[in-house]
């Protein structure tokens, strides 16, 4: 016996739903919840939750940082299942040391 087309459909949407988790990034201090897919990088995911935070300061993903809860940093061009990630995982995002600054000759 075949499948029908509504069968089908919701086989997909399932196999999709099953490729996304949700992350929450905390960012000075506040948790700021992303779902994300699972094949793509965490950059996709920062990008997303400078966003929903309302940062306008520093929107651009590469100026910061990821860690985990248990400090280790995290390469964001990895994918979120190649890092591990877990749903409801939780990320500390800050900017890199020097991103933002001016050196001492611009701010003398």
């Amino acid at each position: 016996m075949g499948w029908t087309w509504i069968q089908r459909v919701k086989e997909i949407h399932v196999s999709e739903a099953h490729q996304k988790i949700t992350l929450v990034f905390i960012i000075n201090g506040e948790n700021f919840s992303v779902e994300a897919n699972l094949n793509a990088p965490l950059l996709v995911a920062v990008e997303k939750a400078l966003v929903v935070s309302g940062n306008t300061g520093r929107r651009d993903p590469r100026e910061w940082e990821v860690r985990d809860s248990g400090g280790v940093l995290l390469e964001p061009d990895r994918t979120i299942k190649e890092l591990g990630l877990k749903d409801g995982a939780r990320l500390f995002l800050s900017l890199k040391v020097g991103a933002g600054g001016c050196s001492r000759l611009q701010c003398a």
